[in-house]
């Protein structure tokens, strides 16, 4: 299960399932940036395979110019 109810916490061991969908996200997100990413990570405590973690995945995107985002926005926000 990726996310938490609101004002829970919860730690849980490695879950194959974060990696496949922070996959999953960074080709999306390749698509919707193309070359104007300059890089996409899945970052965060889900992205450590040796600790414990919250259930939400952190992906970074590294953009050649903040104005690039400004094309995929209306896309990311829905």
């Amino acid at each position: 299960m990726i996310g938490l109810k609101r004002g829970s916490v919860e730690l849980s061991s490695h879950q194959e399932e974060w990696d496949k969908n922070a996959e999953n996200v960074i080709l999306e997100l390749k698509k919707l940036f193309g070359n104007a990413a300059v890089d996409i990570q899945h970052v965060g405590s889900t992205a450590i395979h040796s600790i414990y973690a919250k259930p939400i995945i952190d992906i970074v995107i590294g953009l050649r110019d903040l104005n690039d985002i400004s094309s995929g926005l209306p896309e990311l926000q829905s």
